[in-house]
C-alpha cells in the first residue's frame, strides 16, 4: 500500500509545464520586427549608390544647363548607363537633359518637342492594348531621343518597346520577356 501512495505522489509532482502563450507570441513578434528591420536596412544600404549617383547627376545638370528645378531623374542601363533628367528652366519651360554614364557630357532637349505623357499613353493603349503599363522613360537609342516603355500585354507577358520621342515610331519591340 505504501508503494501505491508514493507512486501517486511522484505522478502528481510530474505535471506538464504550462505554456505561456503570451510569452511565445511576444518572442515571435520581437523576432519578426528584428528581421524586418534587418531587411529594410539591407535595402536602404544597397540602394545608396543609386541615390548618390542620382544626386551627382542632378548637381551636374543644375551646374551645366539652364535647368533650375528638377522634377524627375531616370536611369537607363543598356550598353552604357544613361541618365534622363526632366526639369524646368527659369522661364518655366520643361527641358530634358540626357547625361552619359561617366557624367561628363549633357544634351538638353525641349520636353514639348516630343509626345506628351497623355499622347504616349494613348498611343500605347491604341497600338499595343496593354493590360498594365509599368514604366515610360526618356532615353537615347542610336543617337535619337526615345521613349522606353515596358508593359504587360493581355496574355500577361512582359513587353518592352522603344519609340521615337517625337513621332512614336517604334525602333524596336521585345515581346514576351
Amino acid at each position: 500500500m505504501m508503494q501505491f501512495r508514493e507512486d501517486i505522489r511522484i505522478r502528481q509532482n510530474q505535471r506538464k509545464p504550462k505554456i505561456h502563450w503570451a510569452r511565445v507570441w511576444f518572442w515571435l513578434i520581437g523576432v519578426m520586427i528584428i528581421l524586418l528591420a534587418v531587411v529594410l536596412t539591407v535595402f536602404y544600404i544597397s540602394l545608396s549608390p543609386v541615390r548618390q549617383a542620382e544626386q551627382k547627376v542632378n548637381a551636374f545638370v543644375l551646374h551645366k544647363t539652364k535647368i533650375t528645378k528638377i522634377s524627375s531623374t531616370s536611369i537607363d542601363n543598356r550598353k552604357h548607363i544613361t541618365y534622363a533628367v526632366i526639369g524646368e528652366d527659369a522661364s518655366k519651360q520643361k527641358q530634358v537633359a540626357i547625361v552619359n554614364g561617366s557624367i561628363n557630357h549633357v544634351r538638353v532637349y525641349r520636353r514639348d518637342s516630343g509626345l506628351s505623357d497623355d499622347a504616349l499613353r494613348q498611343l500605347i493603349i491604341k497600338k499595343y492594348q496593354p493590360k498594365k503599363i509599368y514604366s515610360a522613360n526618356i532615353s537615347r537609342y542610336q543617337n535619337a531621343l526615345v521613349w522606353e516603355v515596358s508593359y504587360l500585354n493581355q496574355r500577361r507577358q512582359l513587353n518592352y518597346v522603344t519609340l521615337d520621342f517625337k513621332t512614336g515610331k517604334p525602333y524596336r519591340t521585345i515581346e514576351g520577356i
